[in-house]
């Protein structure tokens, strides 16, 4: 074998030297050397190819950062709770799904989702809001108005109670005249109190948004989350509860099928958990349903919901709920209309009425027989007394 390699080898050199292909005698086209390397070194790679250069830089990284679940500081400034013009950006989602959250689908089911969550060892971030601006402007406006009105109707209460002090007109003694006035002034000040009141509400508000909640496994489950403090400057508060004594409203549901997280509601952009305290108190957290959800609004309906998985899988809302109630009843109205006619009502009701009459009757037949019943011999009605 080896003298026939080295032959091909000669052979092909002799090809190649002589410009004739021996075995067809035809002429070959002769390649200089010098264009064979200029083919090999013109090719189409980048010749200035960087792996290290597609990667972001530091200062877009610390950027893309700001809209990674988890991954942003969280201040409590006061230029962060001032929205910025025009107000529609405010609106826009800025937060970008999580990398390695698992997604209802055909590489996950539901309940293998709620199992990676059960699994976890570390505390999750299972949700996390948008910047909440918009809700302390309107809160700050509401604020304030209130708080104007209330301070007008204090003002009218304590005018009109002095007036009707001073003018006296029925000309009552000093003792029901101060009376009067102390009741005059009360009555007046229900309206003040109530805008007042409010006010403090629409104040508090922001207190009660829920900026992120983190999943705590064990085997006690607990969820914690974090809030917005009263004053700009102040620590952030975070609160450790049960997950057992958070709970959501049994007839609002989470999850509605629209939107990325299928949280979306046109009607309603927030959705309410209340914690359950000692002594039959509660407390109620809002949670914005423009935000980031760990795979999706079903598994919060699970968490806060106590619902089954089979009822959090299939998302039903409550509305839904009752509306197919409804439709079944409609059915087996139609069904009986259709057996027993258009009056089936009435006919069913004198039924059910004949029934009742004939229990009755039988009842009222077997209480005469036990009393009709005879003594025995040698007894009388005194001696059973």
């Amino acid at each position: 074998m080896l003298p026939l390699r080295l032959g091909t080898c000669s052979l092909a050199h002799m090809n190649f030297r002589m410009g004739f292909n021996i075995i067809s005698m035809r002429p070959v086209q002769r390649i200089p050397v010098a264009n064979i390397s200029g083919i090999r070194f013109k090719s189409n790679l980048p010749q200035d190819f960087h792996p290290n250069k597609s990667l972001p830089s530091q200062g877009e990284w610390k950027h893309l950062k700001q809209h990674i679940p988890g991954e942003a500081i969280q201040t409590n400034e006061g230029r962060d709770r001032i929205p910025k013009f025009p107000l529609a950006r405010e609106n826009v989602p800025t937060l970008l799904p999580k990398p390695g959250v698992p997604q209802v689908g055909p590489k996950y089911t539901f309940r293998q989702v709620i199992q990676i969550l059960k699994s976890k060892t570390q505390p999750e971030l299972i949700y996390e809001s948008e910047p909440h601006r918009l809700y302390f402007l309107g809160c700050f406006c509401c604020a304030v108005v209130f708080t104007v009105y209330g301070l007008v109707l204090a003002e009218y209460a304590w005018f009109q109670a002095n007036r009707d002090y001073e003018e006296n007109v029925e000309e009552k003694n000093q003792v029901i005249r101060k009376r009067e006035w102390v009741l005059s002034l009360l009555k007046n000040s229900v309206f003040s109190v109530v805008a007042l009141a409010a006010a403090y509400g629409f104040g508090k508000f922001p207190t009660r948004l829920v900026r992120r909640i983190w999943y705590l496994p064990g085997p006690i489950e607990h969820v914690k989350f974090s809030t917005y403090p009263l004053f700009p400057g102040r620590p952030t508060p975070v609160i450790t509860v049960p997950l057992e004594n958070l709970v959501r409203r049994h007839t609002s549901r989470i999850w509605t099928g629209k939107g990325f997280y299928g949280t979306a509601d046109k009607s309603m952009f927030f959705f309410v958990l209340k914690e359950n305290l000692a002594n039959r108190k509660s407390r109620t957290w809002i949670v914005d349903r423009k935000g980031f959800f760990w795979s999706d609004g079903r598994v919060f309906d699970y968490l806060f919901g106590k619902e089954t998985l089979a009822e959090a899988e299939a998302g039903i809302p409550y509305d839904e709920q009752i509306g197919i109630v409804h439709r079944e009843v409609k059915k087996k109205k139609k069904e009986l209309r259709d057996k027993h006619g258009m009056f089936y009502q009435f006919k069913l009701g004198a039924k059910d009425a004949q029934n009742d009459l004939s229990l009755a009757t039988s009842y009222v037949k077997k209480l005469n027989q036990g009393k009709t019943k005879k003594l025995p011999k040698g007894t009388s009605k005194k001696e059973k007394l």
